[in-house]
């Protein structure tokens, strides 16, 4: 019995979809010739030529991505390069102090180290077991003594005071080296009297090597800063970077030159992402402030891989490499942007390839990191897919050839006439869906027939209705977003001594979170007051909520009363509207006395603010009684005040929606690690530690949704 009713449902459906298929198979006999003719013949010239498109718009795509990527990539390297150079000055500065105060100090009041001969490291009978390979070199050295080599003409006898003294430099060397050991190969100190001091201890100097005449001293000696200098060295033969800065008395005689050889693996990072893309991309550090002797800026090339090879004449100068380019606007464009602070991408032909140019100027240098790929290997994988696509469209071509020709012979034998049995009603939905389209939704038609025309028609039918219902609620989500970002305040305040920046993120279009300054507008005005506040729940309804807070707040607040009465007076207002509702708002109440020079607050079940001090290294909380607004009728709130904010102290007013965020493995922020972004960046802007946060609270989501609203307010004294 329970059969029949099935097999009658399977009967019913099978003899619709037989009608269907029925009525199809007509009106493609009577269409199908002239289609496929046109088809096949269109198809064989377009097929082509969209495959040559296809590939040529890939290359495209890849490319701008890639000069996007570029770009980055060098701007990473130019901050990594920039501090690098930063460290490796201020190095070189210590080093000059260091010499100087040892040069001039009494005989005997500064400890003394061993003296060691350069020599003496040559010497066979030297114990082996003290020295160890220098990283990249041939050169074995000690990282427990100096060397001292003398130039020609200079005896033990007459330096000896000066080596004496410059022994002293061994606890320095061995404290910098122990550092950063992988910045520097050697450190030195050249002075006047052709002495010179380096660590770590090594042997291997020509015997004609004067340090006097090295163009690292001479360019140092006769500059009143650091030096830059690309040369040989003539211990490892290899291209190196050297720094140098004069060691000068008192009276501003130069008493030597310390030094600081740096291998060019060290100007880029072991994290150089230039060396992901390919072997042929070249990573360098350019200088663009030289001039051609046409007197025309030019692109030197001062730090590069290629110049880290041997040389056997250490006494030759380093040639240094000229960017030049058939297109001269592109590298003067180049110029003038890192002139200009600016990074960039240019293409342009680059040793005979047509080559991305990507560029990054090194803050406070006139250096700038320089990413060079050849454009064949960026737009590789859209060549390889083009011939791909070519290849399977010849094979396309071939099978529409032999499909046209057959479908041609068996229409051509049927050639019934066709129906306009589906043609009208499919032309009917056609033109309501057109007329549904362009905003109409009284658009319907006249369902006919009981088989899959005739139900889509009343499936269309009904779907119009119910799309105009998701319009409207769609344009009311946005209306209601675009109202409540106009309640919040439309940038941060200006108050002499205080930096100020605020931020709100909403899970949903709209949410329950709130901040607000609300006389920092007046000019005259002896406080300033700010508010977080969080209604609970979100979306919508706690949006409107939050406007009923705002509302009585802002509207009682004009007759200026103290944070704890004006609490009062809008807890009882709004327990007036949420009794047995279960709605509250907890409210951070901040008022800045600029008159008194100090902070009063009152909490409504709101979590602290954050103040940290960087001089004491010390978080403090401002605490308080008070329980949500709305919660219940008659409750006193208490306000609380502490002095004046102290600069560079930082105060965070914050909603739980920040430190109960919950990520991948269902921990939450918490509260330290919100303490640990702030004591990081605190030395900046209050808009830095504002965005320091939420880029933390994003890399710990790892792109998840958001549960809850976040608002951050921050509050840092500068004066």
């Amino acid at each position: 019995m329970e059969t029949e009713p099935h097999h009658g449902v399977s009967a019913g459906s099978e003899a619709t979809s037989m009608r269907i298929r029925s009525k199809f198979l007509i009106f493609l006999l009577a269409m199908v010739i002239i289609p496929l003719c046109a088809l096949g013949l269109y198809a064989w010239r377009q097929t082509g030529e969209l495959g040559r498109e296809l590939a040529q718009a890939a290359a495209m795509a890849l490319e701008k991505n890639a000069s996007k990527e570029l770009e980055q990539t060098a701007d990473m390297l130019s901050e990594a390069s920039a501090d690098t150079l930063d460290l490796l000055e201020t190095s070189l500065s210590l080093t000059v102090r260091e010499g100087v105060q040892l040069l001039q100090a009494p005989p005997g009041a500064l400890p003394a180290g061993p003296v060691i001969l350069a020599k003496e490291y040559d010497n066979p009978s030297f114990p082996p077991e003290l020295l160890t390979d220098l990283p990249g070199t041939d050169v074995r050295a000690t990282y427990d003594g100096l060397a001292f080599h003398l130039a020609p003409g200079l005896t033990p006898e007459a330096a000896a005071p000066q080596m004496r003294a410059l022994s002293g430099m061994l606890p320095f060397y061995n404290t910098l080296f122990k550092r950063h050991k992988k910045l520097m190969l050697f450190g030195y100190v050249g002075l006047a009297s052709g002495l010179h001091c380096a660590y770590p201890g090594h042997g291997g100097y020509p015997p004609d090597y004067d340090p006097r005449r090295r163009p690292w001293y001479q360019n140092a000696a006769t500059s009143q800063g650091i030096t830059w200098d690309i040369m040989t060295d003539a211990i490892t033969r290899q291209v190196l970077a050297t720094m140098a800065l004069a060691l000068r008395n008192k009276d501003g005689k130069v008493l030597g030159v310390a030094g600081c050889d740096i291998p060019m693996s060290a100007l880029f990072p072991e994290s150089d992402l230039s060396r992901t893309w390919t072997d042929r991309m070249r990573s360098m550090v350019v200088s663009f402030n030289r001039r051609d002797a046409q007197g025309h800026p030019e692109l030197t090339v001062v730090a590069s891989r290629d110049y880290d090879q041997k040389s056997l004449d250490w006494t030759a100068p380093v040639e240094l490499e000229r960017i030049t380019s058939p297109d001269g606007e592109a590298v003067q464009a180049v110029i003038d942007a890192l002139s200009a602070g600016k990074t960039g991408v240019r293409r342009l032909t680059y040793r005979g390839q047509d080559t991305l140019f990507a560029f990054a100027p090194l803050r406070a240098k006139e250096l700038a990191v320089v990413l060079a790929a050849p454009r064949d290997v960026v737009v590789a994988d859209a060549r390889r897919a083009g011939d791909r696509v070519l290849g399977a469209v010849s094979t396309m071509l071939g099978h529409i050839g032999w499909f046209v020709a057959a479908a041609v012979v068996v229409v051509a034998a049927i050639s019934l006439p066709a129906s306009g049995t589906i043609a009208r009603p499919v032309m009917e939905l056609a033109a309501a869906a057109r007329k549904l389209a362009t905003g109409d939704f009284s658009a319907r038609v006249t369902p006919c027939g009981k088989d899959e025309i005739g139900e889509l028609a009343r499936s269309f039918n009904d779907m119009a209705p119910q799309l105009l219902e998701r319009v409207k609620l769609k344009n009311d989500m946005a209306l209601a977003m675009e109202v409540q970002q106009n309640l919040l305040p439309g940038r941060p305040p200006t108050v002499t001594g205080l930096d100020v920046s605020a931020l709100s993120l909403y899970c949903d279009e709209t949410g329950g979170d709130y901040f607000d300054f609300l006389e920092f507008s007046q000019d005259d005005a002896a406080h300033a007051d700010v508010v977080v506040g969080d209604v609970t729940g979100h979306g919508v309804s706690a949006a409107l909520f939050m406007a009923t807070g705002r509302a009585l707040l802002r509207g009682r607040a004009m007759d200026r009363p103290g944070p704890a009465a004006l609490l009062t007076e809008v807890n009882n207002l709004l327990c007036q509207d949420t009794q047995m509702t279960g709605r509250f708002i907890t409210l951070f109440f901040l008022r800045l006395d600029l008159a008194a020079k100090e902070m009063l607050w009152c909490r409504a079940g709101h979590d602290p603010g954050i103040l940290y001090d960087p001089a004491t290294d010390r978080f403090d909380q401002l605490m308080g009684p008070g329980i949500p607004l709305g919660a219940m009728t008659g409750w006193e709130y208490e306000e609380l005040r502490r002095p004046w904010f102290t600069p560079g102290q930082v105060l965070v007013l914050y909603t739980d929606g920040i430190h109960e965020a919950r990520g991948q493995s269902d921990g939450m922020y918490g509260k330290e690690r919100m303490e640990e972004i702030i004591r990081r960046e605190a030395a900046g802007p209050a808009s830095a530690i504002v965005n320091a946060l939420v880029a933390d609270l994003r890399e710990f989501k790892a792109g998840a949704h958001l549960e809850d609203d976040v608002t951050l307010v921050v509050i840092k004294a500068t004066a």
